[in-house]
């Protein structure tokens, strides 16, 4: 039987709440939501002395930071161009520093000092072309990101494709050796484990119901209790909820879907997989793979539906979609489906900041195991006062649209829109 949990938990274990203690009365710092970024912060936070406060309406980390592809990188959607036009040369030179070398420098960093093991390998990333013209197009791009920051990448042509996988859908390639793979649910449970370890007090089946702020801070009503706070981080991202109106309407929950294929052995893992590469490619779907950990068995994920779907609905796309990518492969059994919300802007770039008083960091749009950590901990160094604290996304734009007023109603809409753009860019791709 196909299991509905995520296949990381078979080897970090499913999260699970601490046990409960009575809430405190006031604490420095009250932190919404336990995933990455929460985690993150905490454990800064923690360290300086404060007396931190971690609370999430589940099990902390049940969310998409256990959740996810188990890809960890960063940056390699962001256009050069786009960003110059949008936020003038040195901005956007800054994003993308932070973006593509920074955020994975910060997360390496952190799991050699607190001990960390989540089955990081630098496996590397190859992103496959959808359309032939995407390979001159992308070296343009990169020649330009190329003189803005250090970045490591090559091009793969069509002659070396058959290098990187063992797939023969697309046309060309690009391949960043930095980024690698993990097991995103270690990666939450040790960043939990390492904020408890600094002090921080770490709550679950805890939502938060009300924040209200007066002269003296904020009052966080829970269905606990009620905590005093000087100051409050909301880490809630996909899972951003009406306790804090102003923030829900600046991202927009997106439903990811992911399955895990029975082991599949050595060898024929190999050839789908030559050089254990995580991979992604350019095409709206947005199909995301990787050989598990232990390298026997495919984790595939990709734009099933933009809704809550039912999950036979979401098997029949995910598997259509594996077959098209590995036309070869024949019938798999799955031994996982699950799902999660990751949480996008309408800019598709992170956010940090303060806004009604309340700070946030979010809005990671895909790229969360590398951005959520990084900024929780410039989320954690601004509320410090500390300058180390500065970045680039604190800058960007955290937009709403004065139709989205906090429930992504528009959603099936836009998911009728993709599959109509998916149709289209079926055709032409030889151009």
């Amino acid at each position: 039987m196909t299991k509905t949990t995520p296949f990381w938990w078979e080897d970090a274990g499913a999260p699970s709440a601490p046990a409960p203690c009575p809430l405190p009365d006031t604490a420095d710092v009250v932190i919404v939501g336990a995933g990455l970024t929460g985690a993150s912060a905490a454990r800064t936070l923690a360290r300086a002395g404060r007396s931190i406060l971690l609370l999430d309406a589940g099990a902390p980390g049940i969310g998409a930071s256990s959740r996810n592809g188990g890809m960890i990188g960063g940056g390699h959607r962001l256009s050069p161009e786009a960003l110059r036009a949008r936020y003038g040369p040195d901005l956007a030179r800054r994003l993308l520093h932070e973006a593509h070398i920074e955020s994975l420098a910060f997360c390496r960093t952190l799991m050699a000092e607190e001990g960390i093991d989540p089955d990081f390998r630098q496996t590397g990333r190859f992103r496959g072309f959808w359309a032939a013209r995407d390979y001159d197009s992308t070296a343009r791009a990169m020649e330009t990101l190329a003189g803005l920051i250090p970045l490591d990448y090559e091009m793969i042509p069509r002659a070396r494709q058959h290098e990187e996988t063992g797939s023969p859908l697309y046309r060309r390639g690009i391949v960043f050796p930095s980024h690698g793979g993990l097991n995103p649910a270690k990666w939450v449970k040790g960043l939990l484990a390492a904020a408890t370890r600094h002090g921080a007090t770490i709550q679950g089946d805890t939502p938060v119901l009300r924040i209200e702020r007066d002269t003296e801070g904020h009052r966080i009503e829970t269905p606990r209790g009620t905590v005093r706070a000087g100051q409050v981080l909301i880490a809630t991202n996909g899972y951003t909820s009406a306790a804090t109106p102003a923030l829900r309407r600046r991202v927009v929950p997106v439903p990811s879907f992911i399955i895990a294929t029975e082991p599949l052995g050595a060898n024929r893992m190999k050839a789908l997989f030559p050089k254990g590469r995580m991979t992604v490619e350019s095409r709206d779907r947005h199909c995301y793979y990787r050989p598990s950990p232990a390298g026997d068995r495919i984790v595939f994920g990709g734009r099933a539906a933009m809704t809550d779907a039912p999950e036979r609905f979401v098997r029949h796309e995910l598997m259509s979609l594996l077959a098209q990518v590995f036309p070869d492969l024949g019938p798999v059994a799955l031994s996982h489906s699950w799902r999660g919300f990751t949480g996008f802007t309408f800019e598709t770039l992170p956010h940090m900041g303060e806004i009604d008083g309340l700070w946030h960091a979010m809005g990671y749009s895909g790229s969360g195991n590398a951005m959520a950590p990084y900024l929780g901990h410039k989320a954690a160094l601004s509320m410090l006062g500390d300058p180390a604290g500065e970045t680039a996304f604190a800058q960007t734009r955290f937009e709403t649209r004065w139709w989205h007023r906090g429930r992504p109603w528009f959603m099936p809409a836009a998911d009728i829109a993709l599959r109509l753009r998916d149709a289209r860019a079926a055709f032409g791709r030889d151009a």
